[in-house]
């Protein structure tokens, strides 16, 4: 019951932490223009991402959404 207790305790203090992860997850990564996937993207010294290089685009199984 310990243990229980301190996993819900640890985990709702990961989910209040600072995310190194702008967009994407695990199952829908971003990935660099190269096709590299990115699952977490580290924040620059001013505080910002730099979101224009890591894209779903970029991605090789990407589809856009259809449009209609």
């Amino acid at each position: 019951m310990r243990f229980a207790i301190m996993a819900v305790a640890m985990l709702g203090l990961a989910a209040c932490a600072d995310r190194s992860e702008p967009g994407g997850s695990f199952l829908d990564p971003l990935c660099m223009p190269g096709g590299g996937v990115v699952f977490w993207e580290y924040k620059r010294t001013d505080g910002t991402f730099d979101e224009s290089t890591a894209k779903r685009e970029n991605c090789p199984w990407y589809k856009p959404p259809a449009k209609g």
